[in-house]
């Protein structure tokens, strides 16, 4: 049975066979899937704990998505505010949120617990319509993680700008939107 994700599950599959990408074992899988929009076969699905459309990550597991360098991720975005991320060392979380350049506000770090190493999240530009889209921000596990449960906290602050009188900006919007994930390392 076909396992999707509350942001694909009202999303229409066409009815042409595809391959499954999934690496449950290090390896690509290849096994027929029964839509081409799928990315994973529903064996693949339930062993990595993910969405057979978009492979994002269900009931609170770790995703088996892999960068090109083979580090392997967990993708997060403004829904997934909350949940907790079963993760290990080396590994890291990705988390996109939504975001307005016109606003005046953008999404910062607000706080990350030791062995969690939060880089500056950086924005792209939705290509049809340059006003939104999307800041990205990579949580790196680092070895001093193994065995807790850190906390990584974002939140909205002014847009930060270079002038004159060097940096501005980048102070909490008062009553201003916040994201924020626990993530178990083992």
């Amino acid at each position: 049975m076909t396992t999707l994700c509350s942001g694909c599950s009202g999303k229409t599959p066409s009815h042409i066979s595809g391959s499954c990408m999934g690496k449950p074992s290090g390896t690509l899988c290849g096994a027929s899937t029964t839509s081409y929009d799928f990315k994973l076969c529903d064996s693949c699905s339930a062993a990595l704990g993910q969405c057979t459309w978009c492979q994002k990550p269900l009931n609170n597991t770790s995703s088996g998505t892999t960068t090109a360098a083979g580090i392997v991720f967990a993708y997060a975005t403004d829904t997934d505010s909350g949940k907790t991320f079963k993760m290990s060392v080396s590994q890291q979380v990705h988390v996109d949120l939504e975001e307005d350049s016109w606003s005046g506000v953008e999404w910062a770090i607000d706080y990350n617990d030791g062995g969690l190493h939060a880089q500056p999240g950086v924005f792209t530009a939705d290509p049809n319509n340059y006003q939104y889209g999307k800041r990205k921000f990579i949580i790196d596990i680092r070895q001093a993680a193994s065995g807790q449960t850190g906390k990584i906290r974002l939140h909205e602050v002014t847009r930060t700008y270079y002038g004159w009188y060097g940096q501005q900006g980048g102070q909490p919007v008062p009553n201003g939107k916040k994201w924020s994930c626990d993530v178990k390392v083992s």
